[in-house]
């Protein structure tokens, strides 16, 4: 039996303090279960062992009669998993092949199956730093077993960020509403970012224009010396009002003609610093931007504003770090501020909980 998972070589513990413990939170995007016997293999069970140092502090068992839902909802999903689809949510394209795919436990030579999205939160005295997967399946009436080591690790930062606006913002789709941004494989750590009125609204008022917007055209600064390795300029915004969109036939256009990148981002930029850590911004409004391809930046320089395009739902900035310069295939990496402090004015480097306010020098 081949096991493999996504993302690959690690995943990523965020680990936040509480008192004397840790909460550990990890995200196992994909695994796949392939039959590399040549005969038919029916699995039977498949665990999960949390451990700390070697220790299992914590285990996960998915029984046969679960394993029977879980293959038919992954057999469903993976017709979807093609091209930038896949390459949005998983990093990748053809991680499971579509025509090998089963949808019952049972696998024939070569078929394969797994599991999507296996979400871990650990509360313990240590961070966790491994996770043993194990497969239990019957071949020839004998019973077998294979394993899959995943290291787990804390990600340190190689640069020192600077936010990417001056002011108090609040911090939507944060890595611990595993609904939205986490669900994407460059995204797993993004936030987006809003200005709210002085009612603490989003909106100002109905169908408001977009300049009307708190946070529309505010300086968006780069968060550390870097180069800019792709951006854009040109995509129109979307009509004011919240929740307001290009129409559908409108907006298939210019994603058609400038690319899925800029359709979804709108215009965009991504620099790279040291340590093959990228930044990326999103949304700007278009004809903004102060930098171009190739330029050199400095921490703290104006490279845009904030705006309304893309894939948008009112004025607001996009940011993740990630490891690489597309969006598509990068994986998404933490990033830690210098320059933060929480409503109750104290200094954070780490955004913890959405839905947070948090006010930049």
């Amino acid at each position: 039996m081949e096991i493999s998972f996504l993302p690959q070589d690690y995943l990523i513990n965020v680990v936040r303090r509480l008192g004397s413990n840790v909460e550990s939170d990890v995200l196992l995007r994909a695994l796949r279960i392939k039959n590399t016997n040549s005969e038919a293999v029916r699995i039977r069970k498949l665990s999960f062992d949390i451990r700390i140092k070697n220790k299992t502090v914590k285990q996960f068992v998915y029984p046969e009669e679960v394993l029977e839902n879980l293959t038919q909802i992954l057999a469903k999903n993976v017709k979807n998993f093609r091209g930038e689809t896949a390459q949005i949510f998983l990093g990748v394209e053809g991680f499971w092949n579509n025509e090998c795919i089963s949808s019952i436990p049972t696998l024939k030579p070569n078929q394969e199956t797994g599991v999507l999205l296996e979400h871990f939160k650990i509360f313990q005295k240590e961070p966790i730093d491994e996770c043993i997967v194990s497969v239990f399946y019957t071949q020839n009436a004998k019973e077998r077993n294979s394993i899959c080591k995943i290291p787990i690790i804390q990600y340190k930062n190689k640069n020192r960020y600077i936010f990417p606006l001056k002011g108090t913002w609040l911090v939507v789709n944060n890595y611990d509403n595993i609904h939205t941004h986490r669900r994407c494989h460059s995204e797993e750590f993004a936030i987006d970012l809003i200005k709210l009125t002085n009612d603490f609204m989003i909106v100002p008022e109905k169908n408001c224009d977009n300049k009307n917007y708190p946070g529309y055209g505010e300086k968006i600064y780069a968060v550390a010396d870097g180069k800019v390795v792709d951006c854009f300029n040109d995509f129109p915004e979307n009509p004011p009002g919240f929740r307001s969109r290009l129409p559908e036939e409108k907006w298939n256009k210019f994603k058609e003609k400038y690319g899925f990148v800029a359709g979804v981002a709108g215009n965009y930029i991504i620099l790279q610093h040291s340590g093959d850590e990228y930044s990326f911004y999103a949304h700007m409004i278009p004809g903004s931007l102060t930098v171009k391809q190739g330029d050199f930046v400095n921490q703290g320089q104006v490279i845009g504003l904030v705006g309304n395009s893309g894939n948008s739902d009112a004025p607001h900035l996009h940011f993740h770090l990630m490891n690489g310069p597309c969006i598509l295939s990068a994986r998404g990496l933490p990033c830690h501020f210098s320059n933060i402090r929480d409503i109750a004015n104290e200094r954070i480097s780490f955004i913890e909980e959405n839905n947070s306010i948090v006010n930049a020098e």
